[in-house]
């Protein structure tokens, strides 16, 4: 069930129901009062991923710093809340309009983050979810950028170097001035090579989620026939190729090895965009996701995105991977726990990208747009 209706109070109001002697403390883009009665937090309207506000239609992010009474009343007696502690009091949730404030309810923590006795950030949810009308009122809508041209994609079989360079300096902007390095080893095939001379300006390719070691931290394995260069991030696998200096494989087969090496279904150079592809999804700032989903109802999604050409990623780990991609929007699919159903997780560059999305007939678990 979503909010369809917005209950608007007076400002004084709004900070009276956390009592006398409350103590009011600014983060950005919000005040958080703390009271003997409640605890109330008045955010600014906006959509700005820096400063606190409402997020999506179902979650409030709260963002730090803030002090160590803010700390003890979102995350409670530390370290451990002892048999028998009476309840925090209620966190009453406001945005600032006009004429006064948007009561969005009751919120609950979901998710905190402190260090050292200062909150860094906070996660509540909102339940009921809010409306698409009482969204678009506290989180106004706000002008979407020049996203991406896709012409990289009818590079992806007849120069794959091509489209991960016009893919990755698409999506991800350029964060150092480092200079791509001269030395790389001749033993590293010229698709590693190259994905490392674009990772010098724009680090953020390497992955957040799994990685691509470092040029420096690339090493042959116990066996010296593999050269490891790519790591799962528990550990739990590595990609590899056959470490053979002065071979004239150019563009190799890349190993997967949990128990046994395994080989990919595409070759390095097409490997790495389906690595960049994958991380990109993982680490937008914009996500939507959808677990178990009737594959009868993936043509819809598939109706909205184009289809990167490519024959499954993380095959060896039966969880083979596909990917579709729009301008500033890349979502992967992938199977399911159970039979005929796949998974879906789609990240953006801007909120505007996953609007076409919300008209579909997909039941998301997690929703930016």
């Amino acid at each position: 069930m979503q909010r369809t209706s917005l209950n608007i109070i007076d400002t004084d109001a709004a900070l009276n129901l956390a009592g006398p002697d409350a103590e009011v403390f600014p983060v950005p883009g919000a005040i958080v009062v703390v009271g003997n009665s409640s605890t109330v937090i008045i955010a600014n309207p906006g959509d700005d991923p820096e400063v606190s506000g409402v997020w999506n239609a179902q979650e409030f992010r709260l963002v730090g710093p803030a002090p160590a009474p803010v700390v003890s009343r979102l995350m409670g007696p530390m370290p451990f809340t002892t048999t028998g502690t009476p309840p925090e009091p209620l966190v009453h949730l406001f945005v600032r309009l006009d004429d006064g404030c948007i009561h969005l309810g009751v919120v609950r923590v979901a998710m905190c983050e402190a260090s050292e006795g200062v909150l860094i950030r906070c996660r509540f949810r909102i339940s009921p979810p809010l409306s698409r009308a009482s969204l678009d009122c506290v989180r106004p809508p706000t002008t979407p950028p020049l996203l991406p041209a896709m012409e990289w994609l009818g590079d992806v079989h007849t120069d794959p170097g091509r489209a991960l360079e016009r893919f990755v300096t698409g999506w991800y902007p350029a964060t150092s001035t480092q200079e791509p390095a001269a030395d790389i080893p001749r033993s590293i095939p010229w698709a590693l090579a190259d994905f490392y001379r674009l990772a010098a300006r724009r680090p953020a390719i390497l992955g957040s989620h799994n990685r691509i070691k470092p040029i420096n931290k690339v090493h042959p394995d116990s066996s010296a026939e593999h050269l490891v260069f790519g790591v799962e991030c528990q550990g739990g696998w590595t990609w590899s190729i056959l470490w053979e200096p002065g071979g004239s494989d150019t563009d190799p087969t890349v190993w997967f090895e949990d128990s046994h090496p395994v080989p990919e279904e595409e070759p390095l150079s097409r490997f790495l965009l389906q690595f960049a592809l994958e991380e990109a999804t993982l680490s937008a700032v914009y996500q939507a996701s959808c677990d178990n989903l009737p594959r009868h109802l993936l043509p819809a999604l598939e109706n909205c995105l184009q289809r990167v050409p490519l024959r499954p990623f993380l095959s060896p780990a039966d969880a083979p991977t596909d990917f579709l991609v729009a301008p500033g929007l890349v979502a992967r699919v992938g199977p399911s726990w159970d039979d005929g159903k796949v998974d879906i997780w789609i990240g953006a560059q801007h909120r505007s990208s996953l609007q076409a999305l919300n008209r579909l007939d997909i039941p998301w678990r997690h929703f930016d747009g």
